[in-house]
């Protein structure tokens, strides 16, 4: 029998905020050990590389560094011959700067949720990280003055965020630990653990203290899919015709979970398409929840929620 494993929805990244970042208090700079560098006269960042490629896994590792140093982030795409020659501009740009910022560089064709994070809308792309925090920026080719227009004005708004430490390449350089909102922590860990109405628990408690916590509705999402598929025979409820309404939430929920969105959107569809207006609205509510564990950006939830409106209207 196939050994189907639940997908591992750990390393969401916290960057749904795009408001300006404030300045850190003096006593969360002193909590810090690289600030305390800083204090003492060394305001030195070692880092692995001025440039970097990240992506969906790795990027937390560089949140810390945006607290101290101002992060241009590049989307870049193989499908475009302009992407790459923006990218040696910017690169250009980071050589001229002297360890002023830095540059992580994401092919945006193979990190959607990382594109759906920063909002970016069409490739190439160019954004940028201060505190943890995305700044837009601008999308495809410019002209090299228009960008060091573009990098002047957020270097200003780093330096006014007291983000003015210097980056040197060590290849031997410890990148700062990420960490999580308490109950977002919570929660991760009792996904690892396998306790998944736990964590559905703390997504709740964390969207009851912070309605507008995007990454908390995802994480409740997807905590919820794992109870409702905890323990089942997958390759059974594969297997068995949907005769009912909740064999056909169920096995979409199986499809979901072992990844195959496609094919769980179509199972919905196909029923919504035929069904009363009683059960039209749960296929509809069940199609949002699952949305949000695909991901907007999603080439399979943006052709379902084409498919659902056009089904609705």
């Amino acid at each position: 029998m196939t050994d189907y494993s639940k997908a591992a929805f750990r390393g969401a990244v916290d960057l749904s905020s795009l408001t300006k970042p404030k300045a850190a208090p003096a006593a969360s700079r002193q909590s810090d050990p690289q600030a305390q560098s800083q204090d003492a006269g060394s305001a030195v960042l070692r880092v692995p590389a001025l440039v970097v490629e990240v992506n969906q896994a790795t990027i937390v590792n560089y949140l810390k560094l945006s607290e101290r140093i101002p992060v241009l982030v590049d989307f870049f795409t193989g499908r475009s011959e302009s992407s790459a020659t923006l990218t040696q501009k910017l690169e250009s740009e980071i050589a001229s700067r002297n360890g002023a910022v830095m540059l992580l560089r994401i092919d945006g064709d193979a990190n959607e949720q990382l594109l759906e994070a920063f909002q970016i809308s069409q490739l190439p792309a160019v954004a940028a990280l201060l505190k943890g925090q995305p700044v837009p920026m601008f999308a495809g080719d410019q002209e090299v003055e228009v960008i060091t227009q573009i990098i002047d004005k957020v270097m200003v708004l780093a330096a006014e965020n007291g983000l003015v430490a210097t980056a040197v390449a060590d290849d031997n350089a410890e990148l700062p630990k990420p960490t999580l909102p308490p109950r977002h922590q919570a929660a991760y860990d009792a996904i690892d653990a396998g306790d998944y109405g736990t964590a559905v628990k703390e997504f709740e408690a964390a969207l009851a203290e912070a309605p507008a916590d995007e990454i908390a509705a995802v994480g409740l999402a997807q905590a919820k899919l794992l109870v409702r598929t905890d323990k089942l025979d997958l390759e059974q409820v594969l297997q068995e015709p949907a005769e009912s309404l909740a064999d056909v939430l169920l096995k979409s929920d199986v499809l979901a979970v072992i990844g195959h969105f496609e094919l769980s959107f179509k199972a919905l569809l196909d029923t919504f398409e035929l069904a009363n207006k009683e059960d039209r609205e749960v296929l509809r509510q069940h199609l949002v929840e699952l949305f949000k564990v695909a991901g907007a950006a999603n080439p399979d939830t943006i052709a379902a929620r084409i498919r659902l409106t056009n089904l609705l209207y």
